[in-house]
């Protein structure tokens, strides 16, 4: 059966996401998302700004029209931008799978500020191409049909731009037809939506400045004109104010579906979903999670398309900006067991097996280490201090034997080694799995004695304290480990099992270390 895509051969697949939310069911909840913290705070700052200049400069437009009328135009294009550029953040984040801003990844550049500017240069230079066109070929009937056709094809543009951030793309017709068409007949839907929201925005402005302009048109107690012009002044910034502040809510609103509807359908569009959709998280998410997500995803697509070497590039990238990143190394070892060339893969193991100890993942690393050297029998950590931990490991995985293979001969092979007193506990803690408790006792006596400053001492110490606590008997299962130790019905041949690690009855002190048989 051939991988799932995105997963190497023989690796498994992962659980098949679950089903998302049409839009049209998630509608009411979208009305709530420009309430959140961050929407709203952006649109009552930019709303507030604006308000507040045309409201300053009103009485001046009479004595300088020309320097407060650039100036009010000046902000309103800024506050705009501002507020389109956030729009199209929540499209890209919501496309993904954020469909909370709330827990956006933080310390994520925002998109740039040419997005919003290439938008609004779509919405005015289709329309006039079309009329252009209209007066100089076309017939009047097509021109309107071009014009439908455009408005039709208006969020597909948006989906496009947002995807590519390319004005060509974003104007270009069969490019956005091609993307309604992977969505199919709800994209019409979707179409209706948007235009419905259109209309609520109109209709939310009309009646929040219903009764408005009667009082300004009347003053109560008003008395001369310079109480008509504060009454004049005063509706013409509350209109500004709720315009722009209804105006931006709906906006908002408006890019929030959008993004919906191209993560509803990010399989057919292309779009690596990293985000958690619609799971419930406790809090942001955090800049390293997000770029591991969409490495992972850029991976993911190379290895569906079959292109593993630039998969394995795109992760040495990663490697040197964040070594010690273990997932990274997770991906890159199960490509290069894919590869099945040697020497990069012992290479690799050994980096990845000395940082898997470094983060004291014990278990993963023997786990590891057994994998390479069922492969290469061969195979070897190039620091050999890390034998000893391996073979705990191998302990407390219930694996004596394992343990007994890792650390046999190390005192001959490694003479003066600072760890050969480690060895020496492992070592007896094969021989307590294996009932030969008085070997095992004169061998920590031995540690005890001979490496009193070294942390193996410490160890050996609580060991020998249980030997001499009163009733204790000498069996294994009367003796402290990192884990429960077997009996010795669990353990095969002790001579097989012990065997030549090293002879209790044979040590001799030296100076510069211990020689065992």
């Amino acid at each position: 059966m051939p991988a799932a895509p995105g997963t190497l051969p023989g690796e498994e697949p992962a659980a098949p996401a679950p089903a998302v939310t049409p839009f049209w069911q998630r509608m009411p909840s979208m009305f709530m998302f420009p309430l959140q913290r961050p929407p709203l705070v952006r649109n009552l700052a930019a709303t507030t700004l604006f308000a507040l200049v045309v409201w300053l400069g009103l009485p001046e437009l009479q004595s300088a029209p020309l320097r407060w009328g650039l100036m009010i135009f000046a902000f309103w294009v800024g506050t705009s931008l501002y507020i389109a550029r956030f729009g199209f953040l929540v499209i890209e984040r919501t496309a993904v799978g954020y469909l909370d801003s709330r827990k956006y990844p933080q310390q994520e550049d925002e998109p740039n500020w040419w997005r919003p500017v290439k938008m609004f240069l779509v919405l005015v230079f289709v329309p006039v191409f079309i009329s252009l066109m209209g007066v100089l070929l076309l017939p009047k009937g097509l021109v309107v049909v071009a014009l439908l056709a455009f408005a039709l094809l208006l969020p597909a543009s948006v989906m496009v731009l947002t995807m590519t951030d390319s004005f060509a793309d974003a104007v270009n017709p069969a490019r956005c037809f091609q993307t309604a068409a992977r969505i199919g007949p709800p994209y019409l839907l979707l179409c209706l939506f948007l235009f419905m929201l259109s209309i609520s925005s109109r209709q939310a402005i009309g009646l929040l400045l219903g009764g408005t302009g009667a009082a300004a048109a009347n003053p109560a107690g008003a008395q001369g004109a310079q109480a008509g012009l504060a009454a004049v002044r005063g509706y013409v910034g509350a209109s500004v104010f709720v315009f722009t502040l209804v105006g931006n809510y709906f906006l908002v609103l408006t890019c929030t579906l959008i993004g919906y509807a191209m993560y509803q359908y990010s399989a057919v569009l292309g779009i690596d979903v990293v985000g958690p959709g619609e799971a419930q998280r406790s809090g942001p998410v955090g800049a390293t999670a997000h770029e591991r997500r969409v490495r992972e995803a850029m991976v993911g697509k190379l290895i569906a398309a079959g292109e593993f070497r630039e998969a394995m590039e795109l992760i040495r990238d990663e490697l040197r900006n964040r070594p010690n990143d273990l997932s990274l190394h997770v991906r890159m070892h199960k490509l290069l067991l894919h590869e099945g060339s040697r020497p990069p893969i012992e290479a690799h193991a050994d980096r990845y097996l000395e940082l898997l100890l470094a983060k004291s993942n014990f278990q993963e690393a023997l786990a590891l280490y057994e994998q390479t050297r069922a492969m290469f029998p061969e195979f070897t950590p190039h620091d050999v201090g890390r034998l000893p931990q391996l073979a705990g490991a191998a302990i407390d995985a219930l694996k004596p034997d394992l343990a007994a293979q890792l650390i046999r001969g190390f005192d001959r092979r490694y003479p003066g080694h600072p760890k050969i007193p480690d060895v020496y506990v492992i070592g007896a803690r094969i021989m307590l799995q294996a009932d030969h408790a008085k070997e095992a006792r004169r061998l920590l006596e031995h540690v005890n004695k001979n490496y009193a400053t070294s942390p193996a001492a410490i160890e050996a110490g609580r060991y020998l304290a249980r030997f001499a606590a009163p009733g204790s008997g000498l069996g294994p299962a009367t003796v402290p480990g990192p884990a429960t130790v077997p009996g010795p019905a669990t353990v095969a041949d002790p001579a097989t099992v012990v065997g030549p690690v090293m002879a209790p009855s044979r040590v001799s002190a030296h100076d510069g270390g211990t020689k065992t048989a």
